[in-house]
């Protein structure tokens, strides 16, 4: 909670659905609250989070990780149902944003100073020289991108973007406010959430992969998918061979995601979950600049 009270501070702008553009720190916005949507998801209040091998519930988080032997290859979906969407975070090696100067950290450390429930790697965005930069409500780059690039919007609509559809003047004119906003790509579903026929990526082809999925606002899923020959722990004798583009974004409808965008895949994916990796990193993953994490938030004590 401590951590959603700050990002509901404002030291400039409130936004109430509404948008915030000044390029500062000190500007936030107020994240969408799914309390009536999903409130048989969460535990009623005063009752301790149940914690399982795979599945995590609180009073503002839903959790559950889905094994998957598909394709050749061991996939891991988290499965998140969130009461605010402020628990949907960034986090960054030297714990903040810092541009082409990104410290790097491995998944694991990043994930324990943000004290998260749940981590995967994230977008690797600090080495692109151009595109617009939101985390937790803040925006940090307003360079127009020269690829395709998603947006999580404050009322937690997630939407994708073709470099010729977006624009800063252009996402200002929706009105809305930006929580987060991922660079590395590609787009994985069409505007109707079907799976695509054709990507043109330099890394389209069989990889570990990880990948952010939406279903409606409140519900998001964190997709993991092992890969390089790394030995399968769902099928004993097997190996992962880990998926192209195109049978990832096939796997993204398949598991009913509206919109879904690919994230830092390779050797830097990994997914981390209750204080353990719970895939089979490549060589056991490596230093990244940022992840994509739900954050494991406090209750405030009461007198």
């Amino acid at each position: 909670m401590i951590k959603r009270f700050a990002a509901l501070l404002c030291v400039g702008l409130t936004l109430l659905g509404g948008a915030a553009w000044a390029d500062t720190a000190e500007t936030a916005v107020v994240p969408a609250d799914f309390s009536k949507q999903f409130a048989g998801r969460f535990l009623k209040e005063g009752e301790a989070p149940v914690v399982e091998d795979m599945a995590y519930r609180s009073q503002d988080v839903s959790i559950e990780i889905k094994t998957y032997r598909e394709m050749n290859s061991d996939v891991y979906v988290a499965d998140i149902y969130l009461r605010h969407l402020s628990d949907l975070r960034r986090g960054f090696g030297g714990g903040a944003w810092n541009g082409r100067n990104q410290k790097q950290q491995r998944v694991v450390d990043i994930a324990l100073q943000e004290n998260a429930i749940l981590a995967l790697t994230g977008d690797n965005a600090h080495n692109f020289s151009t595109g617009i930069v939101y985390v937790n409500g803040v925006r940090h780059r307003k360079t127009n991108p020269k690829r395709q690039m998603c947006v999580l919007f404050a009322d937690g609509e997630m939407k994708t973007y073709k470099s010729t559809e977006i624009t800063i003047k252009k996402l200002e004119k929706t009105g809305k406010a930006v929580w987060q906003t991922f660079l590395f790509g590609p787009a994985l579903l069409d505007e109707n959430g079907k799976a695509l026929k054709k990507i043109r990526s330099q890394v389209a082809s069989e990889n570990p992969r990880a990948a952010i999925g939406y279903y409606e606002p409140g519900h998001y899923c964190l997709v993991q998918v092992d890969g390089r020959g790394v030995k399968s722990v769902l099928e004993a004798g097997k190996r992962s061979k880990g998926f192209t583009l195109l049978q990832l974004s096939a796997f993204m409808e398949k598991i009913g995601c509206k919109a879904a965008y690919n994230l830092d895949g390779g050797q830097s994916a990994l997914m981390w979950f209750n204080g353990r990796i719970v895939s089979t990193p490549y060589k056991n993953g490596r230093s990244v600049g940022d992840i994509v994490y739900i954050a494991a938030t406090k209750e405030p004590e009461t007198k």
